[in-house]
């Protein structure tokens, strides 16, 4: 699989927490009273400054309790530039722990060329050789896919509309351990809206991610096979159906 950044926003460096940086500050700050009070740097066995050696030296000397308010200040507000800069500042803390596994980005899964598109097509086909036409439009859509170079496979939404019990869910995840994508079921029928699937805004005051992401989060897999199972039908169907919408999530927006 190869790898794909998630999320446009920029992660805080570690390095620039305000605590690390006050202690930055306040080495630097001891380096200079000690230079100043004329103190020799430690030489290492080749005679060369030993940094280590003179940091170590330097943490003997006390700062003042006003110089390290002052670093602590000046340290917190540059702490708060680089949150602000990052775009995440508005997250709560247990929020951007979630988030942390995107870091570096996610895996998608990827067909490589036409000719495994074909093999894979096949594959599905040989298992489920009724399910004939779903199965031609998924191997179009790998083709598709290939050619148009995505850094991942991006197969269009598909709606598998037939009597139960044909093997509509269980096509939909065949084809997702096919292509090596972990696969999620949602039924439609236990869910009277789509906050389930998608999550709810913040300002709904149980606002939480749905499970969409989460699913993401948890496999670091930028495309997972979704199956909304149980798609209610239109009222002017007089037939009974039922339908199950099987998609592989666009790399550049959910659908």
């Amino acid at each position: 699989m190869t790898s794909f950044r998630f999320i446009h926003a920029s992660f805080p460096n570690p390095a620039l927490a305000k605590r690390e940086i006050s202690a930055r500050l306040a080495s630097f700050r001891r380096g200079l009273l000690a230079a100043k009070k004329g103190w020799e740097r430690p030489l290492n066995e080749d005679g060369i400054p030993d940094p280590q050696k003179w940091l170590d030296l330097c943490d003997d000397i006390r700062l003042s309790l006003a110089e390290q308010r002052r670093i602590d200040s000046r340290a917190e507000r540059l702490s708060d530039r680089h949150s602000a800069s990052t775009g995440l500042q508005h997250l709560r803390m247990d929020d951007m722990k979630k988030l942390e596994v995107l870091r570096h980005g996610v895996r998608l899964a990827q067909v490589a060329t036409e000719h495994q598109a074909d093999e894979l097509a096949a594959s599905l086909h040989a298992e489920f050789p009724w399910m004939g036409p779903a199965t031609e439009a998924v191997w179009h859509g790998m083709r598709r896919s290939v050619k148009a170079g995505d850094p991942g496979l991006r197969l269009p939404p598909l709606l598998l509309d037939g009597p139960p019990g044909i093997g509509k869910s269980a096509w939909s995840r065949a084809l997702g351990d096919l292509i090596g994508a972990p696969t999620m079921a949602y039924e439609a029928s236990v869910e009277n809206a789509s906050f389930g699937l998608v999550g709810s805004q913040r300002s709904w005051g149980n606002a939480n991610p749905g499970r969409l992401l989460n699913m993401i989060l948890a496999a670091r897999v930028g495309n997972p096979v979704v199956v909304v199972d149980e798609i209610e039908p239109p009222r002017v169907c007089r037939r009974p159906i039922s339908p199950c919408y099987a998609t592989i999530s666009s790399v550049f927006k959910f659908a």
